[in-house]
């Protein structure tokens, strides 16, 4: 038996200088924050394995032209589609340029250092899989929040 994982993206950002996010060209602070691929797949659970290393990574492109501090990454959780078994974020490990190796997304997780300018964030995912988890297709929503300085 397999199960896919799929986690759904979504972008969340905390407005710098007391105002809206501006656009590029602009004089006033801005930051900006997309990721590729817009859905994230995870691929199949092998069963029978403790830790999944998906092949698939996600890629943070973040445009700046202020200070601004770390990208912080939270997850909802997997919750299957249809029999409702749950994969918690505890058991999903993140990697990124600030976590010093593969961490589990129990509490939100920076993934990169403050910094000013463009940059992007390579981010590796890993799943730990249980014997009791429900085949089938999960999905959940990975939140992204650009903190102040």
């Amino acid at each position: 038996m397999k199960r896919i994982v799929v986690a759904l993206v979504t972008v969340v950002a905390l407005f710098l200088s007391g105002g809206a996010v501006q656009a590029k060209g602009s004089d006033k602070p801005f930051v900006s924050l997309s990721v590729t691929p817009d859905v994230l797949d995870l691929g199949t659970l092998p069963f029978f394995t403790n830790i999944y290393e998906p092949p698939a990574t996600l890629t943070v492109k973040v445009a700046s032209n202020c200070y601004h501090g770390p990208i912080v990454v939270s997850m909802t959780g997997l919750k299957h589609n249809k029999i409702g078994g749950t994969i918690t974020p505890d058991r999903i490990l993140i990697n990124g340029p600030a976590t010093g190796g593969f961490v589990p997304m129990a509490k939100p997780v920076a993934v990169s250092k403050p910094t000013t300018g463009p940059h992007e964030i390579l981010l590796e995912f890993k799943v730990e899989n249980k014997f009791k988890d429900i085949a089938g297709k999960y999905t959940g929503t990975i939140i992204f929040t650009i903190m102040p300085p």
